[in-house]
Formats: structure tokens, C-alpha cells, sequence
């Protein structure tokens, strides 16, 4: 399956656009868990925790905390000889803002310390050289490498899509995640002139532009900033399969992991992930790798 019928299965099965699905039972009780991040107990039927919620169903139905998938993903490729600082490594490309340093935090845990891919809305721009680079940085032969390449969004405790509190940075309001993602949106409603002029004193947010429109030239003044972020979704993921199936070819040894999607900055500081693709990729050749 390509990236796009990746991206168009996701477009036609996302429940944004079904009905929400009825609870199958009612919860008369409120009901407090453990937090997987801070420890704190969890009101999951307070107001705040059942917005939030529904929103992330409703937008990314089987999202899961981020130590819950990374966990997941180490454990899933044990088998196939990707062992922590033993053998293998891994390339993050995230967006610059700092609320995504969580998710690089528990990745770095299990693996050690991570190569960076990233820029403005965690788009790949790195380049040859920087690919070049990363993978000179691992044996020829016989390392593995994986990728964790997401993209990212903030629902707040209202349900609201792109607003987040940063409160551990002393804002008292709200602001927006992606603000580089908001930003071209806004560009979009406005009329975005084609093509993309780029700017050199703005460099990635210019080719952040001309990459998303790339991959998903269909974006209009109608589009959503849930459209433009799986958008940007789309065009990481066929970026990095681009670049790491060419590699692959030339180390039929090596073995690569692929993750992308989408990472979700949720009340209080909590994140999760939901996942839009997961390949491996061995001497030239790209598989599905469902983590279920």
C-alpha cells in the first residue's frame, strides 16, 4: 500500500466523518486511575477528561500514550533483531516546539541518545546530507535503524483541535499546536498564491508549504487544520520512504523501522500518538508492520 492509500484510507474510515460510536455501557461511578505519565490519579469521567476524549476518538480513534507506544514498538521488534544499545538506532523528526521534547524523552530512555530529523511541524528537511549523515553514523552492514517521524496537533480539555495550555511555561491562556501548521492554514483560507515563493529568511516554513502541497495538492480555503496535519502526516511519510528505501538498497544488511503519525498534546501535559503508518524496509523492499 503507498502512503497516499494510506492517506485516503484514513480519510474514508475516520470516525470525523461516521457517527460517534455509542458507549456499550454506562459508568454510574466515577472512576479514577493512575496517570501513565505523572503518577497522579485520574477523574476519567470529570468533563474535562470526557471532551478531551471524545475529541481524540472522534479525530484519532486507536491513539495511545506515547510510553505506551513506544513500549510497544520496542517490544514488537526484539524479534527482528533491533536491540537497545546493542545494535540499533534511532532518527526522530519532530517539530521544534518544545512540547514534543516528551515524546523524544522516552524514546531516548529506552534507545539512547537519538539523530534529529526534524524541523518546523515536524517536516523532513534534512535532506540527502543529512540522511547520508545519520546513516554513516551505524555500521555499513548489519545495524538497524528506526524512524519515529510525527507530526503534531493540540486538543485541549474543551475538545477544541489545535489550542494547548503550556503550563509549564507559565501561560495562563491558551495558544496553538502547530502553530507553523495554523499558520499555513490560515494561508490557505486566505488564498495561498502557487506556487510557493520560497523565502530565505524563512526557510522551512517555505518548504514546509511547497512539501504539504506536494503531497496533497487537493488543500483549499475549505481546509481544516485537521486536514493540513495529515496532510503533513503524508508528505513526512512519503519523504522518508523516499530517502530510506534508497539507502536500504545499497546495505541489503541493514534493517529500518519506520513510524509516522500524528503526536497529540492533550490536558495538562499528557501526549499520546496515533499512529499513520509502520513499515520495515530491508535491502530495497518496504513491508507493513502492524502493531497489532
Amino acid at each position: 500500500m503507498s502512503s497516499r492509500d494510506c492517506y485516503d484510507d484514513r480519510h474514508r474510515s475516520s470516525p470525523k466523518r461516521e457517527s460517534l460510536h455509542k458507549k456499550s455501557s454506562q459508568h454510574s461511578k466515577k472512576a479514577s486511575v493512575l496517570c501513565s505519565q505523572c503518577g497522579g490519579k485520574v477523574d476519567e469521567n470529570s468533563p474535562e477528561q470526557t471532551a478531551f476524549k471524545q475529541a481524540l476518538e472522534i479525530n484519532y480513534p486507536y491513539a495511545m500514550s506515547i510510553e505506551d507506544f513506544v513500549f510497544k514498538t520496542k517490544e514488537l521488534l526484539i524479534p527482528y533483531g533491533f536491540l537497545p544499545n546493542v545494535n540499533t538506532m534511532c532518527l526522530l523528526s519532530l517539530c521544534r516546539d518544545e512540547i514534543t521534547s516528551p515524546f523524544k524523552s522516552v524514546i531516548e530512555s529506552i534507545y539512547g541518545a537519538s539523530f534529529s530529523c526534524g524541523s518546523l511541524g515536524g517536516m523532513l528537511l534534512c535532506g540527502r546530507t543529512g540522511f547520508a549523515a545519520a546513516h554513516h553514523h551505524v555500521p555499513a552492514d548489519g545495524a538497524n535503524l528506526i524512524y519515529y517521524c510525527f507530526t503534531h496537533i493540540g486538543i485541549n480539555s474543551k475538545g477544541q483541535v489545535g489550542s494547548v495550555l503550556r503550563s509549564k511555561t507559565a501561560m495562563k491562556e491558551e495558544s496553538t499546536a502547530c502553530g507553523a501548521l495554523v499558520a499555513f492554514n490560515t494561508e490557505l483560507k486566505k488564498g495561498l498564491l502557487s506556487p510557493v515563493q520560497i523565502d530565505e529568511d524563512d526557510l522551512e516554513m517555505s518548504m514546509l508549504k511547497k512539501q504539504i502541497l506536494k503531497a496533497v495538492p487537493t488543500l483549499s480555503t475549505n481546509s481544516t487544520l485537521w486536514d493540513v496535519t495529515n496532510a503533513a502526516y503524508l508528505a513526512i511519510t512519503i519523504e522518508l520512504e523516499n530517502h530510506v528505501i534508497q539507502d536500504s538498497k545499497h546495505h541489503n544488511k541493514r534493517r529500518y523501522a519506520l513510524f509516522t503519525g500524528i503526536q497529540i498534546h492533550g490536558p495538562k501535559g499528557h501526549d499520546f500518538a496515533w499512529i499513520g503508518k509502520s513499515s520495515l524496509i530491508h535491502n530495497g523492499i518496504l513491508k507493513n508492520f502492524p502493531l497489532s
